[in-house]
């Protein structure tokens, strides 16, 4: 099987030529040179007395100077002093500026390479200072917490804080609030200290567990692929820190995306996969008798766990294909619409973390589709947590060949998410990464990235010779011991642990696993399936039989007069554009019966029959809300003061929710988004709508390896609806077909319904039926283009009443014959 897996983060500059050295470009603020001290001099005044007065850049310098605890002090020098002048003081401010923006490029993250870096932008010199300047006296008031202290120990505390095993970069964001609440606690000693004893033992044991697993089956279970978490074992308590804090903050649910990497590892010690089945899966002992299945490497699997603190969690693991990064969308999908189902208005209850390989969250378009999600009102899941599980190589491919960024990270520079890095052999500088990273997605509902730097023990898989491509690297990593060991050594010298509690902690793992094994041998396995809980616990695996059963579609004509009536209602005072109020004029005269009912008002009486029996609707689309061919608009504007108004959503006083977006101009994520919803509320009619059929196929990923698939694979199903509008009505090649034949081609074992239909009644019932069956399976519908007003297209009301879904109609008026 092809894998095309994560790239790396940071050349190890020792072992092999350098790597993406282009330089970082920094904003110094205009008010540091030229140095001008009458002038500020006259603006500190200005901004004691009243710090609304001055102009916000400058309030933010004085702000981060805490000059406001300096009110007894002035700017110019005060009395006999060693720095005598203000401009000392403001070189000092700049470099204190910039270890705040740039001390993450010398900060001591890499576990082969420790030790601080040297970088041309933070050099002395850069500030018009020197080694000669390091023992005179300069006042930086409360910054950093100091007051007047040597340059040597300005230095000293700012290496400290920002170049230490865990680093934060925050210079990108321009929202006040955020950087000063990112830089007060980093200026606290917040990512530097250790962390209660309690938790440290916890973190061990987590790496006790993390490195006797794989050790186990790297020597039980020779040359088997497993990719192994071995280089980034941290992540293992990382995860198990992120269920315990979040909990704390109100999390009562986590979904997790990964891709192959530690994936095994994730699932036995957080997810507490039963170990049993584990090992029958390695040793062959398994009964893979439903449907055609995957590699254990990647299913998911859910489960509930109970916090340290007694908080109960449940937690999810979303199966993946192959396809890297294409699983976080579908994820990110499914937390929106757990986060809609539970009233969670804060969204503070359902929690998604992404783990994400170096080169593939660079390299795959579909992450920068994700990141832009972020703050969408269509989308926003109130941030994700996103860990970059940073190997610093992938395959054999090197930094320096797989991205054009200095950084694996900075993609989401300009989303403005706050970035930590940390290096994968320090726990404790980790586990603080991970608890600020939560605060903050937390605090602000923005997303946060935490760039965990290690390596890869072993080659891209377990039979792989990584020696070929990358000897020095190899060989160093060869001698480099375990984060297991240096951090019970490290617990061990501060009398948190002893050694032979560590080494009881290894053997009961071991002994626990071996039973597993042993236990594996003495019958088949079957899987743990969890298809029909929760939400799906009334619906079921259709048969073939089903697909042709009635379903309840049919609506009597009162119903949907009154349906129609409030769905074509304003509020008084709201002044629609005139080409609308004919619009609702027709309609009107079509629920009349004075014309026939046309394709935009039978798919508006679906979606209002459907929101009236507490089917929720989501329809999602480029241009959706109007429709691309202006034929649906389902939400009205004043023409005058620009207000919007659903009226699907006061049809009546008890009914389910009705949601139209106009979606960023993507496909691969906004599918996989989609078709997250659907996967996360089979109650609800779940839709995604093409511009134009052809442009379905920037999307083909998710189509090929979840929407035609993923029942067969991994035991979720799918109701998911797709619009393609399709057609050779003129806009040529680019804007004709919606590859009806390559649907067709991807019909399997009744995996998906592929119609195409001729009357807006059809389509109304179909619409319907998607819901009120009692199993789902994914819709794909050719949509017409020159149909939606074709005086001939349209149906009576007695269809949508007297009759359902005819998958085959006649010819009414059949050519006659010579």
């Amino acid at each position: 099987m092809r894998k095309r897996k994560g790239r790396s983060q940071n050349k190890l500059e020792s072992l092999g030529p350098p790597g993406n050295t282009r330089s970082h470009i920094i904003y110094m603020p205009s008010y540091l040179n030229p140095l001008n001290t009458g002038y500020i001099e006259e603006l500190a005044e200005q901004y004691r007395q009243n710090p609304d007065s001055i102009d916000p850049s400058w309030r933010y310098f004085f702000d981060g100077l805490a000059l406001r605890g300096r009110m007894d002090q002035s700017l110019a020098p005060q009395g006999p002093r060693e720095a005598d002048d203000l401009e000392f003081e403001l070189k000092v401010l700049e470099l204190i500026q910039a270890y705040r923006e740039l001390g993450f490029l010398i900060a001591d993250v890499n576990p082969l390479q420790r030790g601080i870096k040297n970088h041309p932008l933070l050099r002395l010199d850069k500030f018009g200072l020197s080694e000669a300047d390091l023992e005179k006296i300069c006042d930086v008031g409360n910054m950093l917490g100091l007051g007047r202290v040597t340059l040597r120990e300005i230095l000293r505390t700012l290496t400290e804080y920002y170049c230490s095993p865990a680093s934060v970069e925050y210079g990108h964001i321009e929202d006040p609030p955020s950087r000063l609440w990112i830089q007060k606690r980093v200026e606290s000693n917040y990512l530097t200290k250790d962390l209660p004893g309690e938790a440290r033992q916890r973190c061990l044991q987590k790496l006790v567990e993390a490195e006797a697993f794989e050790t186990f089956l790297h020597k039980r279970f020779v040359g088997q692929k497993r990719f192994s978490v071995e280089g980034n074992d941290v992540i293992i308590p990382m995860l198990d820190y992120i269920i315990d804090q979040a909990s704390q903050l109100g999390a009562d649910e986590i979904l997790i995306a990964m891709a192959h990497r530690g994936r095994l590892n994730v699932l036995a010690n957080i997810f507490q996969k039963d170990l049993k089945q584990m090992m029958g899966e390695f040793s062959g002992n398994f009964d893979a008798n439903v449907g055609d299945g995957d590699v254990k490497y990647h299913m998911g699997y859910s489960t509930k766990t109970v916090t340290p603190a007694g908080k109960e969690v449940h937690l999810s693991l979303a199966p993946n294909p192959s396809h890297l990064e294409a699983v976080n969308s579908v994820v990110m999908g499914i937390c929106r619409s757990k986060q809609k189902l539970k009233g969670d208005k804060t969204r503070t209850r359902t929690l998604a973390v992404m783990l994400h390989g170096d080169a593939s969250f660079t390299g795959q378009g579909s992450v920068y589709e994700l990141l832009n999600m972020s703050d969408l009102a269509g989308y926003t899941v109130g941030g994700v947590i996103h860990i970059i599980v940073n190997n610093q190589i992938g395959f054999t491919t090197m930094p320096q060949e797989s991205r054009s960024t200095p950084q694996a990270t900075d993609i989401a520079k300009m989303l403005e998410f706050p970035i930590f890095h940390v290096n994968a052999d320090v726990p404790d500088a980790a586990l603080r990464c991970t608890s600020l990273a939560l605060q903050f997605r937390y605090k602000f509902k923005r997303d946060v990235i935490i760039d965990v730097v290690g390596y890869r023990r072993y080659g891209h898989n377990e039979a792989d010779e990584p020696g070929f491509t990358q000897p020095l690297m190899y060989k160093a990593i060869a001698n480099h011991p375990r984060v297991r060991q240096i951090y019970a050594e490290k617990l061990s010298e501060q009398k948190v642990v002893t050694p032979e509690a560590v080494g009881a902690a290894l053997e009961a793992y071991n002994h626990k696993i071996e039973e597993a094994l042993a236990e594996s041998k003495k019958t088949k396995i079957s899987p743990a399936m969890h298809a029909f809980g929760d939400r799906w616990q009334s619906l079921r695996k259709p048969t073939e039989k089903d697909y042709f059963k009635k379903s309840p579609t049919p609506v009597k004509v009162e119903e949907l007069r009154r349906i129609g009536e409030r769905i074509a209602a304003v509020p008084p005072g709201f002044k629609v554009h005139p080409k609308i109020e004919k619009l609702l004029q027709d309609r009107a005269a079509m629920l009349r019966g004075e014309r026939g009912v046309d394709w935009s008002l039978a798919e508006a009486l679906a979606f209002g029959s459907l929101l009236c029996q507490g089917h929720m609707v989501r329809l999602a689309g480029q241009d959706s809300e109007r429709g691309t061919f202006s034929q649906r608009h389902c939400i009205f504007h004043d023409i005058e003061t620009g207000r919007k108004y659903n009226a699907f959503n006061f049809i009546q006083e008890k009914q389910a929710d009705f949601e139209v977006v106009n979606s960023l101009l993507s496909e691969y994520a906004a599918l996989g988004f989609e078709f997250g919803q659907s996967l996360a509320n089979p109650g609800k009619l779940t839709l995604w709508e093409a511009q134009f059929g052809d442009f379905v196929n920037s999307g083909q990923v998710i189509v090929d390896q979840f929407i035609t698939c993923s029942a067969a694979k991994w035991q979720r199903f799918s109701g998911l609806t797709l619009l393609l509008p399709h057609g050779y009505e003129g806009q040529g090649p680019e804007h004709s077909s919606g590859r009806l034949e390559r649907f067709l081609q991807a019909c399997a074992q009744n995996n998906i319904q592929v119609c195409n239909l001729t009357t807006p009644a059809q389509y109304f019932h179909l619409l319907r039926r998607q819901v009120l069956r009692d199993f789902r399976i994914p819709l794909v519908v050719m949509s017409p283009k020159s149909l939606l007003r074709h005086p001939l297209c349209v149906s009576e009301l007695k269809d949508f009443q007297d009759v359902g879904f005819q998958e085959v109609l006649d010819d009414p008026n059949p050519a006659l014959k010579d």
